[in-house]
């Protein structure tokens, strides 16, 4: 990365990584819906490694960034044998306010699941979520001719669903740490939102 590429992301003082197009195309919609004010990386919608994270949020710490948040599937990081690459990237950041690493297992799905039912259900991967998805979001899909249009995030968003999303993620993260087991559903992105909240 440039010098000239990171001063020009160290202006945004909140940015936010997602780690694929699912991601990234969700918090892209869901800022413009929300009127957040986080600038959202990568820029050019390509996938994120650890590594790549990595660098990316060394960067912004160098610059004074004032928080970074990285979305994360943990199921994608399992199904790379990338666990204790991750677990050495929580463990290196675990001391830094500004930094605040947001995964979800088994996949962001699980996330836009709890906009309609709090469940611990244990899917077995992505796509068994993606099917329960499909109950309630009848044409969800992972193309990016989908993700690309705002309507989905409009949906997730309307009749309160979002706050009720917040609520069922904050009760399973609770659950999950008094002790479920290593493929208990959970997700920490309720905690992102607090962020976002105090932005507008």
């Amino acid at each position: 990365m440039s010098r000239q590429i990171t001063r020009r992301l160290l202006k945004t003082n909140y940015v936010v990584l997602g780690d694929g197009l699912t991601e990234q195309y969700y918090l892209k919609h869901i800022k413009s819906l929300k009127n957040y004010k986080y600038a959202l990386r990568p820029s050019l919608f390509s996938g994120l490694t650890i590594d790549t994270a990595e660098s990316i949020i060394d960067d912004l710490l160098t610059g004074g960034c004032d928080q970074i948040i990285y979305f994360t599937d943990y199921d994608t990081i399992v199904n790379q044998n990338k666990k204790a690459e991750f677990e050495r990237l929580k463990t290196k950041y675990s001391g830094y306010e500004e930094v605040l690493i947001c995964e979800t297992m088994p996949s962001i799905e699980y996330w836009f699941l709890l906009h309609y039912q709090k469940t611990t259900r244990e899917f077995r991967n992505a796509d068994e979520v993606c099917k329960f998805l499909k109950k309630y979001l009848k044409d969800y899909s992972k193309k990016e001719d989908y993700l690309k249009n705002a309507k989905w995030v409009e949906t997730l968003c309307t009749d309160g669903k979002l706050k009720k999303a917040i609520g069922n993620s904050e009760s399973v993260l609770k659950a999950k740490e008094k002790g479920g087991g290593s493929h208990f559903p959970f997700s920490k992105n309720h905690l992102a939102f607090e962020y976002f909240k105090k932005q507008i």
